[in-house]
């Protein structure tokens, strides 16, 4: 069974929105185990009468499988089809979600997580280049920004109600939970998610051509090489400093005052910004080129990673600020998707979005060493807040770069999408 044969296509005027549910939906998911091992540690550690820093491997495994997933998707999306890839993608972390509930060891554990990961890399990319295919040419941008979301709402899920889950049930519930919703997911997406290859306006494609055009050698055409560089550093750098902060702000917040009880307040807060980030990108991307918004959001980011550098001991007020701090960063760790889209061709866009997805990946490997370093080295809350400030200044250059660079004459092998009256076409100065 191919899946429902879609009527519409990606010039259609109207949004194709049980596509965009679908999609989010599964992304969804993916943010909320990506985290779920995170939330375990404590329970586990005490389960299993080990120490906390047992569990890295296990988590960095996880890091590993993401990033091999996001590597690896756009060959697989260009020989089996971006829904084929979803639905299997879906399968696979369900399946690694309930064996986790169930391990027994650290390596049983981490190995799970391995496989669980390459699953949650594979999602996020095929679902936005399905969700862009099935939709019209000039949401593109919108809708990589909507599905991306998904992350987020799937983190902030798993930090609302996974703490309360391990308090009543323990750890395995947690993964329980998420692969039962997963489970569920699966029919919904194999009868409601179309094969994007049935859609009458993208051309038929032979599977050497598909393969071709899936290459992450095409992100280095000489049209888009130099965005495809601007791009991948603006998503590490951003990415890096983002998890300086997810990692170690409860940390830093005891240097402001804060007590071991109130300092994961801060946490939450910097999820609560992210949240908000993801919206203000959404709300953007309807009135400004994309690349225009991420300026405008790294902006912010600089202005409140500098207030919290200067602020003294009210606690209010810093988790305000870190919750800005947060928005600003989210954005841009959005975004990239959203410009990646934008500036490939679609039967690239899924390598597009995974390879940058990558860049960050690295980025929030990087970032936790970099901070950690920095404790070590005795360096106060302030200096860290303030070093932090360089490398989103770096990234801010970079993507102000990136928008004024001249944009390709066409945006998918040789069609040049339709303009919208009021509105830049698609692909004309990046976004």
């Amino acid at each position: 069974m191919s899946g429902p044969t879609a009527e519409t296509s990606g010039t259609q005027d109207r949004p194709n929105w049980p596509v965009l549910i679908l999609a989010f939906v599964a992304v969804v998911l993916d943010g909320y185990d990506t985290i779920a091992l995170g939330l375990s540690v404590p329970a586990l550690a005490d389960d299993w009468d080990v120490p906390a820093s047992h569990f890295t491997p296990a988590l960095s495994l996880t890091s590993l499988g993401v990033a091999l997933g996001y590597i690896a998707v756009g060959r697989l999306t260009a020989r089996f089809g971006c829904r084929r890839v979803v639905l299997v993608a879906v399968a696979v972390f369900t399946v690694g979600c309930l064996l986790t509930a169930w391990s027994q060891s650290i390596v049983e554990l981490s190995a799970l997580r391995l496989l669980t990961g390459l699953g949650l890399g594979a999602v996020m990319p095929a679902a936005v280049a399905q969700a862009t295919a099935l939709n019209p040419t000039r949401y593109r941008q919108l809708i990589a920004v909507f599905v991306t979301m998904g992350i987020s709402a799937g983190a902030l899920i798993a930090g609302l109600f996974g703490t309360a889950l391990i308090r009543s049930y323990g750890w395995p519930s947690v993964f329980l939970v998420g692969a039962a919703a997963s489970a569920v997911l699966i029919p919904c997406l194999w009868l409601g998610l179309p094969d994007e290859r049935s859609v009458q306006a993208v051309a038929p494609m032979s599977s050497s051509d598909a393969k071709h055009h899936a290459a992450v050698t095409r992100l280095f055409d000489p049209r888009v090489r130099t965005r495809t560089i601007l791009l991948w550093a603006f998503a590490f750098l951003v990415f890096c400093v983002f998890y300086i902060f997810s990692s170690w702000l409860p940390t830093l917040l005891t240097s402001y005052g804060f007590g071991k009880d109130l300092a994961p307040l801060g946490s939450a807060a910097l999820g609560v910004g992210s949240i908000l980030g993801a919206g203000v990108l959404m709300v953007g991307a309807l009135r400004f080129r994309m690349t225009s918004v991420l300026a405008g959001t790294t902006v912010v980011a600089i202005v409140f990673l500098v207030l919290s550098a200067n602020l003294g001991s009210d606690k209010a007020l810093l988790l305000l600020v870190f919750g800005g701090v947060g928005l600003g960063l989210q954005a841009g760790m959005i975004g990239p998707s959203a410009v990646a889209v934008s500036i490939y061709p679609q039967a690239t866009a899924a390598t597009g979005v995974g390879w940058v997805s990558s860049m960050g990946r690295l980025g929030s490997v990087v970032g936790p060493i970099v901070g950690g370093m920095l404790i070590g080295m005795d360096f106060s809350a302030a200096s860290i807040v303030l070093i932090a400030c360089i490398p989103v200044a770096v990234a801010l250059v970079l993507v102000v770069v990136l928008g004024r660079l001249k944009a390709p004459s066409m945006l998918d092998d040789g069609v040049s999408p339709p303009s919208v009256p009021g509105r830049p076409r698609p692909g004309a100065s990046v976004q």
